[in-house]
């Protein structure tokens, strides 16, 4: 029982560090510019048809275990499992399979069924490896089938018939090398080595090798070859039915060019991810070399979308693997729980030499355990870090505030002279866009309208363009600090232009130059009307920054050109805290403050940034002393509204525009229900003004004043 217990322990807890690694793909092992279309992609996918994937490969797995168990009657085995039996060793022949590169997972079939079963070492061998080599001509089989069907389409394809040629050498190369070379090299390994003892290593072997190839000689003269070969196409159709549906549940909501290729196009993409899945690459899973492969076959078919394809591909592998992980260790546990190898001792010393002492117990439970935690442990930290990414999905549009007619009028008459306006990226027409609100008229418009989430508006010092960052696609977090482009907008004619890749937090120099953090970690400036581009600053370049390391949200000196930033707290040698800010100063640099968004003030003599310690626990916007680092709360609203963000000065000094949420826990910057205030700098904070009065999510905001 405790041995039973032991192994359940083992095997959930490996199966949960299992399906931590696959989450940590997505956290955190793609490339930055890569995951939003990944978790869009993931998230879109028809749970319908990935339920008919699961139905399907239900189904082709108690073909595949009745295929195992006819090869291994066909061998002489006196001990063949049940069908139920084999399928439990099936299931969890395909939870492992592509744990190790080359398909070597495939040994854990081998294990189970001889530890599990007692089948014989050489019959195990033989019915896996004559089941691969039917693999392969049953492939060839499928392949024929896309031949037929585009030769009766008056279109037959080059890719195809290499795809034939090459199923054609795999099947003779396996057939020849296990009814032919096999039985060859046995007579002669026997002849040239008979001497040798059994009990020695080298005899061991030979023995192994001999029962091997009697195996292998068992299959063939048992006559039923055509039964192989049909099951062996039928498990081939199912699997390849079963990804084509996968593959159309990941393509069809998100990429509608790759749905509607031909079915033949998509499964000889599915074939070429396994090809290379196969290839003994040292990939975890066989990710990576499954894209590559599935990649090569879209490039040869000329599908325009290779990025497209790549996403698409890689969903349909963490899809399929997960559910494969899923059922492999529910599996794997009844596995457990109904094996019974344990045998009656035949004396009492033996059963005392073979029982484990209570010591040994003990210790076997607590190493069980501990991998159930630390698995566990592993994949709560994943599901942690993936909160981390951001809101998966935009947030719901909203509505106007119930109080906003009251609020308007009074807001209207404190701003009342101004000239100017404000902009800000607001989802409340059901998508981020840029709105631009007249101080004067107390007017709101509309400066962008595109399917793509836009933010971090920033108005040119003369007030005549602006720019801001769109995303790659229709959401993507502001967490994520690469899939966006930088555009510039000239606010009377409304024509744009592009101003760089990957980048974000854009801001002014003067009316013609800009910076903006590109690909998450290096700063550059650009002229906006040549689009010169000069690289500012990159971690590890000649300063104390570490190679790689991630930045946010940077602002130069206007008069002396240092420059500050947010980054993680240990890379700016800060003890505590996960993000803080630094002042940069040529090679060196200064943590400045646990907090974010610290900048320059307009005359460059002062800092300000955003830090806890305001009311309710929320947060504050303070100066910092450059010099000293002394800290002073500048705004701190008291009231309904007063976790602060986004602080940004007028072009002049005289005023502050700012976002503020309801609290700590209404936090997230393009979720939350952030409201836009402006705030006359050095008054009574009672006197700053609140512009926005909607329940939708408004953030980013800047001020122009004439």
């Amino acid at each position: 029982m405790l041995k039973n217990v032991l192994r359940i322990g083992l095997s959930i807890g490996v199966s949960l560090a299992i399906l931590a690694l696959l989450l940590q793909l997505v956290t955190s092992g793609l490339p930055d510019g890569q995951r939003p279309s990944v978790l869009s992609a993931l998230q879109a996918t028809s749970l319908g048809l990935v339920g008919a994937y699961v139905l399907l490969s239900l189904v082709g797995l108690f073909a595949r275990a009745t295929r195992y168990r006819l090869l291994i009657s066909m061998s002489g085995e006196p001990n063949v499992p049940n069908l139920k039996q084999m399928a439990l060793v099936t299931g969890i022949r395909n939870m492992v399979v592509d744990m190790l590169p080359a398909r070597l997972g495939e040994l854990g079939y081998v294990g189970l069924l001889n530890r599990g079963y007692g089948v014989k070492l050489e019959n195990c061998v033989s019915s896996l490896t004559v089941a691969i080599a039917f693999d392969f001509i049953a492939l060839l089989v499928v392949i024929m089938m896309i031949i037929a069907k585009q030769l009766l389409g008056g279109e037959l394809q080059g890719w195809v018939l290499g795809a034939m040629v090459s199923a054609i050498v795999l099947s003779l190369i396996a057939l020849i090398g296990l009814f032919v070379i096999t039985p060859w090299f046995s007579r002669l390994m026997e002849r040239n080595f008979a001497a040798k003892s059994a009990e020695s290593l080298w005899g061991k072997a030979l023995t192994l090798l001999k029962d091997f190839s009697k195996s292998l000689m068992a299959v063939r003269a048992a006559g039923k070859t055509t039964q192989v070969v049909l099951l062996s196409v039928l498990i081939r159709v199912l699997k390849y039915l079963g990804m084509y549906l996968l593959f159309l549940g990941v393509a069809a909501p998100s990429f509608e060019e790759l749905a509607g290729l031909p079915l033949e196009h998509a499964v000889g993409a599915l074939i070429g991810g396994e090809i290379g899945a196969s290839l003994p690459i040292p990939t975890f899973m066989s990710f990576g070399a499954y894209e590559a492969g599935s990649a090569l076959v879209f490039q040869l078919l000329g599908v325009a979308d290779q990025a497209a394809a790549v996403v698409t591909m890689l969903c349909v592998h963490i899809w399929s693997q997960m559910m494969d992980y899923l059922l492999g260790g529910v599996l794997l546990a009844i596995f457990i729980l109904l094996v019974r190898r344990g045998k009656t001792a035949p004396n009492s010393q033996e059963a005392a030499f073979k029982s484990p002492s209570r010591l040994a117990q003990l210790a076997s439970l607590a190493a069980a355990g501990f991998v159930l935690m630390l698995g566990s442990g592993f994949l709560a930290y994943q599901l942690w870090a993936a909160s981390k990414l951001g809101s998966m999905s935009a947030p719901a549009a909203g509505a106007v505030a119930e109080d906003q007619a009251e609020w308007r009028e009074l807001s209207k008459q404190h701003v009342g002279g101004l000239e100017g306006f404000v902009v800000f990226s607001s989802n409340r027409d059901g998508n981020h866009d840029i709105f631009k609100l007249d101080l004067a008229s107390f007017e709101l418009s509309k400066l962008t309208e595109h399917p793509h989430t836009e933010t971090y508006p920033r108005v040119s010092p003369n007030g005549q363009r602006l720019i801001f960052a769109r995303a790659h696609q229709e959401w993507v977090s502001q967490r994520n600090t690469v899939a966006w482009d930088v555009y510039m907008l000239d606010i009377a004619s409304g024509v744009e232009t592009k101003i760089g890749s990957d980048g974000t937090a854009p801001a002014w120099i003067s009316d013609s130059q800009i910076t903006f953090l590109q690909n998450g970690t290096t700063i550059v400036k650009v002229d906006v009307d040549s689009l010169a581009v000069q690289t500012l600053f990159e971690p590890g370049l000649e300063n104390a920054m570490p190679k790689g390391a991630k930045l946010q949200n940077p602002s130069i000196n206007p008069v002396s050109g240092d420059l500050t930033f947010t980054a993680r707290q240990n890379q700016i040698g800060s003890p505590h805290g996960h993000w803080g800010t630094a002042l940069n100063s040529g090679e060196s640099h200064r943590p400045v403050y646990e907090g974010c968004e610290l900048r320059w003030s307009i005359d460059g003599k002062l800092l300000y940034q955003v830090a806890k310690g305001g009311r309710g626990d929320g947060l504050r916007i303070v100066s910092v002393d450059p010099q000293t680092l002394e800290v002073s709360t500048m705004i701190d609203l008291d009231g309904e509204f007063s976790h602060e963000y986004w602080p940004k000065e007028s072009a002049a000094g005289d005023y502050f525009v700012f976002g503020a949420s309801r609290g700590k826990k209404d936090h997230e910057h393009d979720v939350a229900d952030y409201e836009i205030f402006l705030w006359k700098t050095g008054s009574d904070l009672s006197k700053a003004t609140r512009l926005t009065f909607h329940t939708g999510n408004d953030n980013w905001p800047d001020v122009f004043i004439k």
